[in-house]
């Protein structure tokens, strides 16, 4: 049963914005960047984007294209996250759209734009790092005590 947890939680996936470069202000200011990193992927609902980053920045999502397309740091609704490591989970299908409100990065391209699909109960879980060690930590528990077990079983004997 231990086993059945851990991989429930390991359908939903972690996305690290930019992999290991972060969320930064994309190199030569390529306003492609971030696209095209997002393209490499399928984020469904459940999984959740990881805003790394060091140096001042932030992660502000907006709540339309228009606002994205503007880089308009001053949206009547604009949810800012403001410290590295920021973990946003997808909740709702569409699109989902993050800027940096911190002077003109967001016009030197440091802005995603992410395409959320719903979750494909059928699909097998996409396990992360994270759950699988946790699956097999609880194993290695479980077949501790079995052994345990055994061995007080046979010096009862």
């Amino acid at each position: 049963m231990v086993a059945m947890a851990f991989l429930k939680g390991a359908i939903a996936a972690d996305y690290e914005v930019g992999d290991d470069y972060g969320w930064d202000v994309p190199p030569s200011n390529s306003s492609e960047y971030y696209p095209s990193w997002a393209n490499r992927y399928e984020f469904k609902v459940g999984d959740s984007a990881v805003f790394n980053w060091t140096g001042n920045h932030t992660a502000a999502q907006v709540r339309n294209q228009a606002d994205y397309d503007n880089c308009n740091t001053n949206a009547t609704e604009i949810t800012l996250y403001a410290v590295a490591g920021a973990r946003v989970p997808f909740t709702t299908e569409g699109f989902h759209y993050f800027i940096c409100t911190v002077g003109t990065h967001c016009e030197q391209g440091q802005k995603v734009a992410f395409n959320v699909i719903a979750a494909d109960e059928s699909s097998a879980p996409r396990a992360t790092l994270f759950s699988l060690s946790m699956l097999l930590s609880a194993l290695a528990i479980i077949i501790q005590a079995m052994s345990i077990a055994e061995t007080i079983v046979y010096a009862e004997r």
